[in-house]
């Protein structure tokens, strides 16, 4: 069965996006984005099996510091894993993280910056929970700095060399967006490399779940869901935001 995991982008602490709920619910909603480790333990009672948090100050070269004490307090907050994806430094950083209880990280040009230290870290943690992370542009991977534009399945064996099993994979053109993850694009990666493959942005209903859950069998096993669950695209969900709605 595929597994679904709610999205969490942090920027200066809080989460980027906020729930949409019944009339009357607005301040409630806000109040849980301004304090993530809430809305992490609103996912889990809505049966969240894992989650997953994008810094998107450390990606985009800004300090994380606001991040880095609001992410401690979902995975303090939580009793699922809590997958991370940000511009990891170092493998002290890394290890750092796995540590003190982040059940896996998404490291991108770490691996380019220290190969060796990421073999390290995969033989030390396992492959369960250090993954690769990648956001292409038509199947291409571009790096900030000094690395040239690289294929993705070129990127993917770089990391399967250093012992890395899974990928989570997302696209420019259909990250954030409703037009629908590209399946076929799934399908071949996850076909050319041999790795697990966690889908990342583009879903808007369910059938394109179906859909993606259609390529299993290839080895594509989750889907990481932001926008759609803050704005209850799934028909479990009107139920849920009706039951807050007479609770809050």
């Amino acid at each position: 069965m595929m597994l679904i995991i709610p999205a969490m982008d942090f920027t200066q602490g809080h989460c980027v996006r906020k729930i949409q709920g019944e009339p009357g619910t607005e301040h409630f909603y806000e109040q849980l984005s301004e304090n993530p480790h809430e809305l992490a333990k609103l996912w889990r009672i809505e049966n969240a099996k894992s989650l997953h948090i994008t810094d998107r100050d450390s990606l985009n070269g800004n300090d994380n510091s606001d991040n880095i004490a609001s992410i401690n307090d979902v995975i303090d907050a939580v009793d699922i894993p809590v997958e991370l994806y940000s511009d990891f430094k170092s493998v002290e950083e890394c290890e750092h993280w796995l540590e003190e209880g982040c059940f896996r990280l998404v490291l991108t040009t770490l691996l380019l910056d220290d190969p060796d230290g990421v073999r390290r870290l995969v033989k030390e943690f396992t492959a369960s929970r250090v993954v690769l992370g990648m956001r292409t542009n038509n199947r291409m991977v571009e790096f900030a700095g000094e690395y040239p534009a690289m294929r993705d399945t070129d990127f993917a064996m770089l990391a399967k060399d250093v012992g890395i099993k899974r990928i989570v994979y997302s696209d420019a053109n259909w990250e954030g967006t409703y037009f629908g993850p590209d399946v076929e694009t799934l399908k071949a990666v996850a076909q050319d490399t041999g790795m697990r493959i966690t889908a990342s942005g583009g879903i808007d209903s369910p059938q394109e779940l179906w859909m993606i859950q259609d390529l299993y069998t290839y080895g594509v096993d989750s889907v990481v869901v932001g926008r759609a669950l803050f704005e209850n695209r799934f028909p479990c969900q009107k139920i849920w935001r009706l039951i807050e709605a007479e609770t809050k």
